[in-house]
């Protein structure tokens, strides 16, 4: 009687143990991979970190086409987000076609610039996007074409109001 209740003692013990260990490695990796604790572009995987760097892309191009308001934070979320999926792309031996990304950026910033009123600033960025489109062997790489394209897609995932101006119309 006595070595059955040590044997279910033990037995007892041990799956508590095993339970704490458990939930231990479950906070913990919970904690690893909070991204308000830790980079978010971190990863050990490299393949892995350039899809997590396609998802903060996104989430930034969605949040800097809100409203058709483009401002610096959102543009340069959306630049460290392309830097970071060029760089994890380049170790994990992909290469993935970010020029297109880099244009629909370089059009924010045309837009945050006419807004400005910096007409120089503004013209520079609307050559990059048409030398980036060009590149990327687009038929039409007028900044006018990103625009519609871009308009449409921003209208498409907008959560304003329906009456948002459109990227077409010239100050």
């Amino acid at each position: 009687m006595r070595s059955l209740l040590a044997m279910c003692a033990v037995g007892i013990v041990a799956l508590g143990f095993g339970y704490g260990v458990g939930f231990a490695t479950s906070a913990g990796r919970s904690i690893v991979d909070t991204p308000l604790l830790t980079n978010p572009y971190a990863s050990r995987d490299n393949f892995t970190g350039v899809f997590r760097g396609f998802d903060r892309l996104a989430a930034a191009e969605m949040a800097g086409g809100a409203c058709d308001i483009p401002t610096n934070g959102y543009l340069s979320a959306q630049d460290y987000a392309i830097t970071a999926i060029q760089e994890r792309a380049a170790a994990a031996g992909l290469n993935p076609p970010l020029d297109v990304a880099r244009a629909r950026l370089a059009l924010r910033r045309a837009r945050a610039a006419e807004k400005n009123n910096d007409l120089q600033l503004k013209m520079k960025y609307e050559e990059d996007v048409q030398q980036l489109l060009r590149k990327s062997g687009w038929k039409d790489s007028s900044p006018a074409h990103l625009r519609q394209i871009v308009y449409a897609i921003d209208s498409h995932e907008n959560t304003c109001t329906p009456s948002t101006p459109n990227l077409d119309q010239s100050k």
